[in-house]
């Protein structure tokens, strides 16, 4: 069986005291490509990641979905992880996601309840994230535990069945209701989501959960394909 090409979309937004923590200590063995985009910065982020060696790409447009989508567009692996530079998320955990991967799940994602845990989100983003993975769950028939978690991997395949729309924080509750409604096979692993190095969240709870609740009820009363 031939093997799966990796690659790497991290994302970064002001992230100086950060970013290379987080690249540099991806699992480089197991990575067939990194390509960072960025925002448009304007710390030293840009230069510090160009610098070290990493492919880094300007993003097209704002907000974190034009990130991921700028990046899924410049990827070439069969496999593509979704990486945050902020500090929240462990590149060690890559490996689990890579191996959950080849078991033949089109997505898998890193869940920071069940077995997981989350050193860093308040109790309001907590009654947020159990509350919309429950509606991202009746709207797409899948049962995952996590559905707001960004740290995830997916298939290039899956990534292009789902001709993504979102721009903001909505990006994830697209994709897990386009999974199951495209009748992905998807599978969580847990993870430890830790303490930002130095920001807090850009997430603003009343204004991107509004965005989140619209993409999501827009998502429900769809049939692929997209």
């Amino acid at each position: 069986m031939k093997k799966k090409k990796v690659s790497i979309v991290g994302v970064c937004l002001n992230e100086a005291k950060s970013v290379l923590k987080i690249l540099d200590n991806i699992p480089k063995n197991l990575v067939d490509e990194i390509i960072v985009i960025d925002g448009h910065s304007t710390d030293k982020t840009f230069e510090l990641v160009k610098n070290a060696g990493y492919n880094i790409v300007l993003q097209e447009g704002k907000g974190r979905g034009n990130a991921f989508k700028t990046g899924f567009k410049n990827v070439g692996g069969d496999l593509v992880v979704m990486l945050s530079t902020d500090g929240n998320e462990r590149p060690g955990d890559i490996k689990n996601l890579i191996n959950e991967a080849n078991k033949g799940y089109d997505m898998v994602i890193a869940t920071r309840f069940g077995l997981g845990r989350s050193e860093d989100v308040t109790p309001i983003r907590n009654i947020g994230n159990h509350f919309f993975t429950k509606l991202c769950n009746l709207a797409s028939g899948l049962n995952v535990t996590d559905s707001m978690n960004g740290f995830r991997i997916l298939t290039k395949e899956a990534i292009e069945k789902m001709n993504l729309e979102s721009n903001k924080f909505d990006i994830e509750a697209e994709i897990t209701v386009k999974a199951g409604k495209l009748k992905l096979k998807v599978s969580e692993i847990p993870t430890i989501e830790d303490e930002r190095y130095h920001s807090d969240s850009r997430l603003h709870a009343l204004k991107d959960g509004k965005i989140i609740l619209k993409r999501i009820i827009k998502e429900a009363l769809r049939k692929p394909p997209y």
